[in-house]
Parts: structure tokens; sequence; C-alpha cells
């Protein structure tokens, strides 16, 4: 939390999402299946169920939120947690753009701004509004940030211009985020994007976005998000996971050297690989990621 703030706390705050395999191997070396209380990760997520659908119900018709006995679950989850010393964040739940395409694929939701702007935003004011809601009972549950978020990078670019994004879905984010502030003001919004995003990040700093995750090193210059927008944003990942979690564990440890070094001073970043490891991230990665935080983390000068 002191790292959100822009100051720098005693070390770097990271987290990773593990595999199952990696979760079997825990297990395996350990007895134990809860690697985040096992490699001390400074955050950690709480799920609320929602109920299934019933059979004869459509996808688009069915737009549930989870009980307030739910609710109440989470927040003793919650609570148990904080009093543990670490941040508490909630799982993440896909956002409009995602969810339109889950309800009428790629080609229908990037072509609906031509051929049926009414229907188009009809149905993504009604998502906006379930999103609302189920961004809200994670705040209610009284979680630490919340996990918002639009997959709207590509490798190089975006996936929709920077006016069609402005048009359709950015007034429907500041919607959800000041929802959320009502709610709870002090509360901490985190926006996952995928791929490239820099075109965008003064939007969300402007619709009071709090942290950008994934931050994949691939597709964006760490250094130049540091520089541009460090002061007005904190960063969440920042360590490749297309080919460095599967290269050499000397590798992963040089590079987390030099990330620590471009994104740490004054506070700011969470350290983590930008996704869930996937299954050809060798074990020794794994620890090695973790070493390497143990290693250099260590304010006044990461990366020593």
């Amino acid at each position: 939390m002191t790292a959100l703030k822009h100051e720098e706390p005693d070390r770097v705050p990271f987290n990773l999402r593990p595999g199952q395999l990696h979760v079997e191997r825990l297990r395996a070396e350990t007895g134990s299946a809860d690697f985040a209380e096992h490699f001390h990760h400074d955050l950690r997520y709480v799920t609320l169920d929602l109920p299934a659908p019933p059979e004869e119900v459509s996808p688009q018709e069915w737009t549930p939120v989870p009980s307030d006995g739910e609710v109440a679950r989470a927040a003793e989850q919650t609570a148990a947690l904080q009093a543990q010393g670490v941040a508490v964040c909630s799982s993440y739940v896909c956002g409009v753009y995602e969810q339109a395409k889950e309800w009428i694929g790629d080609e229908g939701t990037m072509i609906g701004p031509y051929e049926d702007p009414a229907g188009l935003a009809e149905m993504l004011d009604r998502i906006t509004d379930w999103k609302m809601a189920l961004y809200g009972a994670y705040v209610r549950a009284g979680v630490d940030l919340v996990w918002i978020g639009d997959d709207l990078g590509a490798q190089r670019s975006l996936v929709m211009s920077p006016r069609q994004y402005r048009e359709w879905y950015r007034p429907r984010h500041a919607r959800i985020v000041s929802h959320l502030r009502r709610l709870r003001p002090e509360i901490r919004i985190v926006f996952h994007c995928c791929g490239h995003a820099t075109p965008l990040i003064r939007d969300l700093i402007e619709v009071d976005i709090d942290v950008l995750e994934a931050v994949q090193p691939e597709a964006m210059d760490l250094s130049q998000l540091k520089r541009e927008f460090g002061r007005d944003l904190t960063f969440w990942g920042g360590i490749g996971t297309q080919g460095l979690m599967q290269g050499s564990p000397e590798r992963i440890r040089d590079t987390i050297r030099e990330t620590l070094r471009l994104m740490a001073p004054g506070g700011g970043y969470l350290a983590a690989p930008c996704h869930t490891l996937t299954e050809d991230v060798p074990w020794e990665n794994v620890l090695a990621f973790h070493q390497a935080l143990e290693d250099h983390g260590a304010y006044p000068n990461p990366a020593a």
C-alpha cells in the first residue's frame, strides 16, 4: 500500500500467478498448495462466486451478481488476509469490451459501431451496469484493490483507434470508476490491459485509474512508462512471460535487476510476471524469480 502511494517501502512488493503444474510441484516439494503463502507474496486474491445460469437462459440474458451472503463470506476472508499484513485484490472480472466480444464475437464487436451503433450502445450500457454491480460487490467486501480492465492492446498497436476507444469505451470505464469511488473513495482501481497500451495511458489516468497491469515489456517501453507516467500511475507486472520466464535462471535474475532499476525508484511499482505462468515455465525459473526479488528488491537501492 505504501508503494501504491508512490512512496518507497522497505522493499519492492511482488506476487506471481502460478500455473496448475507449478502448484502441483510446490505441493510435491513442500506439502503446501498455498503458493502465495509459501513465497510470501504481498498481494492475495479473493473470489466472489456467482450462481450458475439456468439451462434455458442465453448468455446475453444472464448477468448474475453475488448474493449478500457471498459478499459477507468474501468480507470475512478479506479481513483475515488483511490481518496478516497483506493487501487484498479482487479476482479479475473482464470488462465492457471483453464481455461484448464474449457475447457477440470479435467481428460483431468491431463492426458494431458502423453497422448497428444504437444496438451496440444499448448492449455496452447493459454490460457497464452489470460490471458496476460486480466490481462494486468486491468493494463492499472490503478489498484494497479492485481489478477491472479490457484487453485493448495487440503486440505492437491498439486493437482499435484511440478515437474509437474514447467514443465507445472510455465513457463507460469512467462510469465504472466513478461508481466505485462513490462506494469507497479510497479504493485502489487496477486496470488490466494486455499488449501495447501506451497510447491510452493518459486516458486511463484521466479516468482515475490507479494501477496499470500487465505492463508487458515485449509490447511497451518500461523506461518510457516510468518517465512519462510514473508520477500518476502505479505499474504492476513488467516481468516478461513471452520468453523471459522460459529462459535461463541467470537471465531472469539479470532482467529483474534491470527492471527494478527502471521501475522501482519512488515507489509506484509492484513486481510480477505479466500473466499467469504457462506450463512451459520451468520450476527453477519460478524459484529464480522469487530469489531475485529477495536478493535485489530492497530499498533504498533496488537492483543493487
